[in-house]
């Protein structure tokens, strides 16, 4: 099944509904005063947003992985273009985490 067009949204109580935000995949990993943001093709983007580095400092927990989206709201609520807020991508290895 191929998914179509539509002219309105379904309102059914049957029918879930999600935001299509566009943002980038990252995983927040925090181990005592260190965070990292990997992409999801495992580069490492922790300069280029450091206001999330700030907030994973701030939670309690000393330890923990958060696998999210990273998006950036304009003020009208809406998802912002990321090409006018993040620095230009600097293409490095990934990082080696094997498969289990």
């Amino acid at each position: 099944m191929y998914p179509t067009r539509g002219t309105k949204v379904p309102s059914a109580p049957d029918w879930l509904h999600e935001i299509k935000y566009d943002g980038y995949r990252l995983r927040v990993e925090r181990s005592g005063d260190r965070v990292r943001l990997i992409t999801r093709n495992g580069y490492d983007w922790t300069n280029r947003y450091p206001w999330i580095v700030e907030a994973a400092l701030k939670n309690r927990q000393k330890q923990f992985i958060i696998d999210g989206e990273a998006v950036i709201l304009g003020v009208d609520g809406i998802p912002a273009d990321h090409r006018d807020h993040c620095p230009p991508v600097v293409k490095a290895a990934p990082t080696g985490y094997a498969e289990t």
